[in-house]
């Protein structure tokens, strides 16, 4: 938490998300409102995974922002993070323990839009930045999945810190 103030992220401390052992046990659960940017909606996540999305926001996406189109970041656009559930294939999923956010997309400082669902397969800055996001999560997120991957991600890039290694680096 400490760490989250030194940064200057809009957080509250969230309430327990289940008991510990349990399936959905979220590791000292916050409420988010805002890392090195602002997010579209509030949601849920384990301290450790939002040091690793401001890091990875810091370091990477507002620079690739830069480099494509001369604009910061304004808006974080995701799907939602905490999420009591199991994935596709019938394991736990990282949305279960607070651990993995859908990136949907950005809103750039002039107020464009940015989103995986209608950018990802066509040509263009818009495209190359996405890829570029997704290439450089890579190096902050153990697992980095996007509409490439399988058609479950077709409108967002799934970023988790779980134990599963899988990142594909075109």
């Amino acid at each position: 938490m400490a760490a989250l103030d030194r940064l200057g992220v809009q957080y509250q401390v969230a309430a327990a998300t289940a008991s510990l052992g349990s399936a959905c046990h979220v590791e000292t659960p916050v409420r988010i409102a805002a890392a090195t940017v602002p997010w579209n909606q509030p949601a849920v996540t384990s301290c450790g995974f939002v040091l690793a999305f401001d890091t990875f926001e810091r370091e990477a996406v507002r620079p690739l922002a830069l480099r494509y189109y001369g604009e910061d970041i304004r808006t974080v656009i995701h799907l939602g993070a905490y999420s009591c559930r199991t994935t596709r294939g019938g394991r736990e999923s990282e949305h279960a323990h607070g651990e993995a956010l859908d990136l949907a997309g950005f809103e750039l400082a002039d107020g464009r839009r940015v989103l995986v669902k209608d950018a990802w397969r066509q040509r263009g800055p818009s495209r190359d930045f996405l890829h570029a996001v997704a290439q450089h999560a890579c190096d902050y997120f153990n697992e980095v999945l996007d509409p490439d991957s399988d058609s479950d991600h077709y409108d967002h890039i799934h970023l988790d810190l779980g134990p599963y290694r899988l990142c594909v680096r075109r």
